[in-house]
């Protein structure tokens, strides 16, 4: 039986704690709240930004001990890059203490290992943990803590945005399998001495909880586990001084460091980690690295997988463990099983869904969205489902067809779910959440939006547009991040000018887009949150494309009009700004002049479409992204066709502003 440790209690010790209100948008109480160790918190906390106030409430109505250790290993991050930064103040680092000391609690309740009492953090605790969070991030920026800084800017961006770890969104692991991978190398391949843990973080934040309670259980423990954030300079990771001077300035002899994370790509993050840790630790045993069923070692030649175990349960099947080798009956069956297919025994056969980017563009060279598909079994390969979305369909058309694209598993994935049924206007209108699924009943009828609002004027257009607007109003109020500093600015027309020189470089010949058109067409600032400084998570670095924008003409005046975005989940997303939306919407449809006024109308807003149409030249840049990282090996067919796209969208922008 566990008990709750009185630390991690904080209000009424269970239930929604009053600091929720009956809505979950309340603020904590005015004034200076005492923190479960005695210290004293951010005086007038804000209200939570809408994804975390829905995560929070998604951890309470779960109430299980896998969804509070999401929540304490999310609230852990977001505190270690606010503590990171300079000028964090002492409580940051006590909370963040205690916060660490409750992930350790709750790996050990996940991983329900023989013998262990864990004391589980209240719901409460975590509440008051993730406020205090937010209060800290939010009080760095009022503060100008990241004007003049970039390592400030870069940690509490990192703090503002909302990170899915890898293994709840492509990279999947479930949580037990890590814990009892960690404590068979413990066993068998390092019997004795101490051990030190660090996660990189994001994905470390979620992962390395279950390496230290492994090493915990086992008495190993050399010093109280932490992360790490390592950022991009220049193409290289470099670790933040403020973080590598807080560790250990000594370790006890043979000691063994592990540094966990996601599964590596490159090695570059690592080889910055472990001569980080070789600085600070000459007198290691040695540095490995740990990942959901592998263990490295790093050398000359790179990673080396050294051990390797399954990162997942095999049973209950899940979707996703249908896809290598694709089962068409298994898959139909579990779908069946839940309701999510016709009982009516018809046969479904399973199509890779190619979408119209493929269809374009071709499919990545040497299939590389397969290769790190689905496992079929136990193997320790990738398992990226986000890469394979596929179709249900029937040989005879009859019955329809159901489309499954992957959104995210865990908490995360749930509270992405929410989000899209919160948005369903924008969706089919039959859909079901499975595995991590968003599946889709075919709509047939639908018509690109673009050209459709480039036909004759009628009020249906305007209701189209007003629909938009409801989508973007939809994406403020569900996925807002926060308040940014409105003097943190970045360089719109830098950064598209780095991806294009790539791209030029990819297409081995020039592009209609040169040093003069950015010159012409992009600032060279642009605030980091917009004209409002608000933050909010963006679908666009996967779903900027004018194909994602779908209309269902009515065929009577007063007919509804049916407007459906996909790929509008946030999961794979990034960090934006309002304006970037509208800039990207105007562009990849090319509004005429009318259409831009019936926008302007329909936004009620002239400041706001103003500032989104200097913006317009970023959608290049989106594009220029997905062409780089979609298209490795483009053949002369394609490459004439990113021209031609990268041509259209320049002269577009070109006569908009």
């Amino acid at each position: 039986m566990r008990t709750t440790d009185e630390r991690f209690t904080y209000g009424d010790g269970g239930g929604t704690p009053a600091f929720l209100g009956t809505d979950g948008g309340a603020p904590p109480p005015s004034g200076v709240t005492p923190s479960p160790d005695g210290a004293a918190a951010p005086p007038a906390a804000p209200v939570l930004p809408p994804l975390h106030r829905a995560f929070l409430e998604h951890i309470v109505r779960d109430g299980g001990p896998e969804a509070r250790y999401a929540c304490a290993c999310f609230v852990e991050q977001i505190l270690a890059d606010t503590a990171a930064c300079r000028a964090a103040p002492a409580a940051a680092h006590a909370l963040l203490d205690e916060v660490r000391r409750a992930c350790l609690a709750l790996a050990a309740a996940v991983a329900d290992a023989p013998g262990q009492e864990a004391s589980v953090p209240s719901a409460a605790f975590l509440q008051h943990a993730m406020a205090s969070a937010v209060a800290q991030t939010a009080a760095l920026w009022r503060a100008g803590a990241a004007r003049d800084d970039a390592t400030a800017e870069a940690l509490l961006r990192h703090a503002t945005d909302w990170k899915t770890p890898e293994c709840y969104a492509y990279d999947l692991a479930d949580l037990s399998p890590v814990h009892g991978q960690a404590t068979t190398w413990l066993r068998e391949t390092v019997p004795h001495g101490p051990v030190f843990v660090v996660g990189v973080r994001t994905g470390g934040s979620y992962l390395a909880p279950l390496w230290a309670a492994a090493v915990a259980a086992r008495g190993r423990q050399a010093a109280a586990w932490t992360t790490l954030r390592p950022l991009r300079r220049a193409g290289r990771a470099e670790l933040v001084p403020t973080e590598t001077d807080r560790l250990p300035r000594a370790l006890p002899p043979g000691t063994t460091v592990v540094a966990v994370d996601d599964q590596p790509d490159t090695g570059n993050t690592a080889r910055a980690v472990r001569d980080a840790l070789r600085r600070r630790f000459p007198a290691a045993r040695d540095i490995v690295f740990a990942s959901p069923g592998r263990v490295y070692h790093l050398d000359e030649d790179g990673l080396r997988p050294v051990v390797e175990t399954s990162p997942v349960r095999t049973a209950p099947p899940r979707l996703w463990q249908s896809l290598a080798p694709a089962d068409a009956d298994r898959l139909t069956a579990r779908a069946r099983a839940h309701g999510v297919l016709p009982a009516d025994g018809t046969p479904y056969r399973h199509v890779p869904f190619r979408g119209p980017f493929h269809e374009r563009y071709g499919p990545p060279a040497g299939s590389a969205a397969d290769a790190d598909g689905a496992a079929a079994g136990p193997g320790p390969r990738r398992i990226s489902p986000r890469n394979r979305p596929f179709s249900l369909v029937t040989d005879s058309g009859e019955g329809g067809a159901y489309h499954f694209r992957f959104a995210g598993t865990g908490p995360h994935g749930a509270g992405c779910a929410q989000v899209l049924d919160a948005l369903g206007e924008f969706l089919p209108p039959v859909r079901h959440h499975l595995d991590g699924y968003l599946v889709t009943a075919h709509e047939p009828g639908l018509l690109p939006l673009g050209p459709a609002l480039s036909g004759p004027s009628g009020p249906w257009r305007r209701r189209a547009l007003d629909a938009v607007v409801r989508y973007w109003r939809g994406l403020e109020a569900l996925g807002g991040l926060g308040e940014v500093d409105r003097a943190v600015v970045h360089d719109p027309r830098d950064r598209l000018d780095g991806a294009l020189r790539r791209l030029r470089d990819r297409l081995d010949g020039p592009l209609p887009v040169d040093g003069a058109w950015l010159g012409r067409h992009l600032p060279r600032r642009a605030e980091l949150g917009g004209i409002r400084g608000r933050l909010l998570r963006t679908s666009l670095p996967y779903s900027h494309q004018g194909w994602h924008w779908r209309v269902k003409v009515p065929a009577g005046a007063h007919e509804p009009v049916a407007v459906r975005r996909f790929g509008l989940d946030w999961v794979w997303g990034g960090v934006g700004s309002l304006e970037s939306e509208i800039a990207s919407f105007v562009v990849e449809n090319r509004l005429d002049g009318a259409c831009l006024d019936e926008l302007r109308a329909a936004l009620a807003d002239d400041a706001l479409l103003d500032a989104a149409l200097d913006l317009a030249g970023e959608a290049l840049w989106w594009n220029v992204k997905s062409w780089l990282r979609r298209c490795p090996a483009p053949d002369a067919a394609a490459a004439r066709r990113i021209r031609e796209d990268l041509d259209t969208l320049a002269r577009y922008v070109a006569d908009v502003r």
